[in-house]
This record gives C-alpha cells, sequence and structure tokens, in this order.
C-alpha cells in the first residue's frame, strides 16, 4: 500500500458508522463523503490504525 495516498471506500451503512465513531474519536482524522465513497485525509495505514482503535475502544467485533 501507498502510505502517502489518502484513503477512499465505497460507502455502505456499516462502514458509515465506523467511520464516524473513528472521526469522532480518533484526533486528526478527517472523513469526507465524495459521491458515492468515504475519503479520509489520512493513508491507508494511518486509518486502518484508527479503525482498529476505534474497534477496540468501543468493544466492537467483526464478524467474517
Amino acid at each position: 500500500m501507498d502510505n502517502k495516498k489518502s484513503f477512499q471506500i465505497k460507502k455502505t451503512f456499516g462502514v458509515g458508522v465506523l467511520m464516524k465513531l473513528t472521526k469522532k474519536n480518533i484526533p486528526g482524522i478527517k472523513i469526507d463523503t465524495v459521491g458515492d465513497s468515504f475519503v479520509s485525509n489520512v493513508s491507508p495505514n494511518k486509518l486502518k490504525d484508527a479503525v482498529e482503535q476505534t474497534l477496540k475502544s468501543h468493544n466492537i467485533r467483526v464478524k467474517k
């Protein structure tokens, strides 16, 4: 993954909830809606770390 590019993912309800929680709870994370996608101001790796921190702090488990 290229750490210099911002993160972008297609919008879904579940992803939207997770992005809102992450944006609210992790300083420096900005997430906007562009068309049918969410776009972040940080690299995919930084957003992954922020999402993992959000999941852990809210005791959320993702089923596979």
